[in-house]
């Protein structure tokens, strides 16, 4: 048995942790906010001038007392959250946790400070949607003890009464013996006189105590990747069903500016200098908020048990036991955020993964495509990734595009969805299918199937690392979306993922694509090129330039393919615009600069309405000209260099319109909108073609406030499916004012 300790990397990233969180941009770029109450809130405030907070006595350097002032980071967050809402601070000193918790149950307190959410408290307590500490679980042992990296060998723990360690190590561990104590100081000292195996706290905490009082020969290990302790974030509670206050405390969390937050962490970076883990507040990521029926599922489910694709990357793969990929980031992600831990029942194939979701073995996978077959025994979360389809074939063949080779064999990966959708479109192409990635490209390479079909970072991820001889062919089709699944039916766990994956924003699942997908275009240097150079050191002058000279050819040739094919993850290959992540970082981009410049920025979402009907009726065929006639008018109409037209999805358009004020956004919209709406393509000489007809919803905001981009995206959707509510054909403009001018 080893001792539980994080890896070299994980330690690394938790030392340098306060840095970044400090660092972060919702810190470093928020502004001075005049909060707006409504008028139910300003009653409130009236009403309500003075709200009782808990403090605790000895919760350092979060939440204590000392020399008779209450101190803290929290209390100071607190105070700072007050004095920006106009309200005054009682604090209600003197009790232990568990007797605050029982005086939020009774309603005799407005507010606990520092509060992780599980099922127990949800029924006593209503949480702000913001997060204000996001601390490291740590564990405290005694030096040269070890234990079993879940812990499940350890016999008994020290927690703060009342403390969520209390419900989760009774829920996941019911054979570990726990203590309860009063204080973080109780716990320890029950560890040191030999009485407790562990004392689980916050690492910072813990840390305290243990440098405070000089103990030697305890470890305090940050539990950064346990299954079941990690980054769990607390938040404001209040009394349950008091969401008047909710809402204030959240205002004057998004209101806090940047002098507000460099002067509080000035002050507790300086004081807890010697932790190794840190504390963040995000407060424009929004967690979702569970209903009581959702956290009952979870609470009687236990851990949740998933299958994914083995041998997929960069999206997903199992190595050595562990999930790996895009996905995993994304799972992680999804176990903090439902407080649940998620457990991996591991497969040889992709076609075993599907067969365990079938049995009912497997409570979900994390990223595969919505089919009309899978949905007899899966149900689907909105898409939440989407990417490139691709289609890979040997370097010295002609590229062609898939309907020039639709006569010949094509391969994919046996029970993937490619199959399924394309079968449909071209039912007489000869598709093959292979059990794994690497049967089928062994197949390209010796020549039995001319090419082999998958989304583009998988296909780019294996020309460089195995398949050299090969080449993408991007005159290929649009983007391939992909959703969590569930067993069908499951209708709670359905609705559980369906919130956590609108919880997450645009920014963070850019964070975790850039993670994964930079790597797939950095440069190869060939092993067997050293080992022919160092041969060539002992043959002639002649032999050696040449040899170099080749590889400079070769090196050439290969930098040209790594910059075509980073080309092709940012354009839509049916219309030639930009895709959704290039998009994306432009978007990001852009906000950020016209926060500088002050300069208000436009966005217009444009959805065809009717491609479905012409698909059916036309052709899949006629269905993309249709697409690419459109993209060429819509370019027309943007003439602007600073403006970005992308291709979102099967028939979304998005249009960025960076220093273009409200009327700017109504005289262009109103262009595209006429301009498109009934426009007339001959589809296969039809006599009687159908009309095209697009609904649009477009918003304009100043840059400047404390929001991030993702917002004004929600805003345009908001305007457009208010547009798509009114029929076929609309145009709804938002307005901050809530109301929607409609043209």
């Amino acid at each position: 048995m080893r001792r539980y300790v994080p890896s070299l990397p994980l330690i690394f990233i938790h030392t340098v942790l306060l840095a970044l969180i400090f660092a972060h941009p919702v810190f470093a770029q928020q502004e001075n906010l005049n909060v707006e109450f409504t008028d139910q809130e300003k009653l409130y405030i009236k009403q309500h001038p003075v709200i009782k907070v808990h403090t605790s006595d000895s919760w350092y350097p979060f939440n204590y007392i000392e020399n008779g002032e209450v101190s803290g980071y929290n209390n100071d967050l607190m105070r700072l959250v007050a004095d920006k809402v106009g309200l005054k601070i009682d604090f209600v000193v003197g009790y232990e946790w568990a007797e605050i918790l029982k005086k939020m149950k009774n309603r005799e307190i407005d507010v606990i400070s520092n509060m992780k959410i599980t099922p127990e408290r949800q029924k006593f307590t209503t949480f702000t949607h913001y997060q204000t500490l996001s601390s490291v679980d740590g564990l405290l042992t005694r030096a040269g003890e070890v234990y079993l990296n879940d812990l499940s060998d350890i016999e008994s723990i020290a927690v703060i009464k009342g403390f969520f360690y209390e419900e989760l190590i009774s829920k996941y561990y019911p054979d570990i013996r726990l203590v309860l104590t009063d204080t973080t100081e109780q716990s320890i000292q029950l560890l040191v006189e030999g009485k407790v195996n562990g004392v689980l706290d916050a690492y910072d905490a813990i840390n305290y105590y243990v440098e405070r009082s000089l103990l030697q020969n305890l470890v305090n290990t940050a539990l950064i990747d346990h299954k079941v302790f990690h980054y769990l974030p607390k938040f404001m509670g209040v009394q349950k069903g008091n969401l008047v206050l909710r809402d204030i405390l959240d205002k004057g969390l998004l209101s806090l500016n940047k002098q507000d937050l460099d002067n509080l962490h000035q002050k507790w970076r300086s004081q807890i200098s010697f932790a190794k883990s840190s504390y963040a507040a995000n407060y424009q990521e929004r967690l979702p908020i569970l209903s009581t029926l959702q956290q009952d599922y979870l609470d009687r489910h236990g851990a949740l048990i998933m299958c994914v694709d083995p041998d997929w990357l960069p999206i997903e793969a199992i190595r050595n036991g562990k999930h790996i990929g895009i996905s995993a980031e994304f799972v992680r992600l999804f176990a903090q955020r439902i407080s649940s831990p998620i457990e991996l029942l591991a497969t040889s194939t992709w076609g075993e993964t599907l067969q365990a979701l079938k049995e009912g073995r497997c409570d979900f996978t994390p990223t595969i495509k919505n089919t009309p077959n899978r949905r007899e025994y899966l149900s689907f979360t909105p898409d939440y990734v989407t990417f490139p389809l691709a289609l890979i074939t040997e370097e010295d063949n002609h590229p062609y595009k898939l309907q020039q080779v639709l006569h010949k064999p094509l391969g994919m990966l046996k029970g993937g969805s490619y199959r399924e959708l394309l079968s449909q479109q071209y039912p007489d192409t000869d598709f093959h299918e292979y059990r794994t990635l690497k049967e089928g490209l062994d197949a390209v390479s010796d020549g039995d199937i001319y090419g082999f079909i998958d989304v583009l970072p998988v296909m780019v991820n294996q020309i460089q690392h195995g398949y050299p001889n090969l080449k993408i062919v991007d005159q290929f089709r649009s983007d391939y979306s992909f959703a969590l699944a569930v067993e069908k039916g499951n209708l709670p766990l359905l609705s559980i993922f369906n919130k956590v994956i609108e919880s997450i924003s645009l920014q963070k699942k850019q964070e975790i694509l850039n993670k994964w997908l930079p790597a797939l275009y950095e440069r190869k240097t060939s092993v067997q090129g050293y080992l022919i150079a160092l041969i060539a050191m002992f043959v002639t002058l002649f032999l050696l330039l040449l040899l170099l000279l080749s590889y400079k050819s070769k090196h050439r040739q290969l930098q040209e393919k790594n910059r075509h094919l980073e080309r092709l993850a940012m354009r839509d290959y049916l219309t030639g615009l930009p895709n959704q992540a290039y998009f994306n970082e432009l978007f990001k981009k852009e906000w950020v600069r016209s926060r500088r410049s002050g300069e208000k920025i436009s966005l217009l979402i444009i959805d065809i309405d009717n491609t479905k009907q012409i698909n059916q009726r036309y052709g899949r065929e006629s269905g993309d000209q249709c697409l690419i006639e459109l993209s060429r008018r819509l370019n027309n109409i943007i003439q602007r260099p600073a403006d970005l037209l992308a291709r979102l999805e099967e028939d979304t358009f998005v249009v960025l319109l960076p220093d273009t004020n409200e009327e700017g956004i109504k005289a262009l919209t109103a262009e595209i909108f006429y301009m498109l709406n009934g426009s007339i393509f001959s589809f296969q000489d039809e006599q009687d073609p159908e009309p095209i007809t697009v609904s649009i919803g477009a918003a304009c905001m100043d840059s400047a406030g404390n929001y991030l981009e993702e917002e004004l995206s929600r805003r345009a959707k908001q305007a457009l499916y208010q547009a798509q509510d009114k029929g076929t054909g609309q145009l709804v403009i938002y307005k901050s004012s809530h109301h929607y001018y409609e043209t």
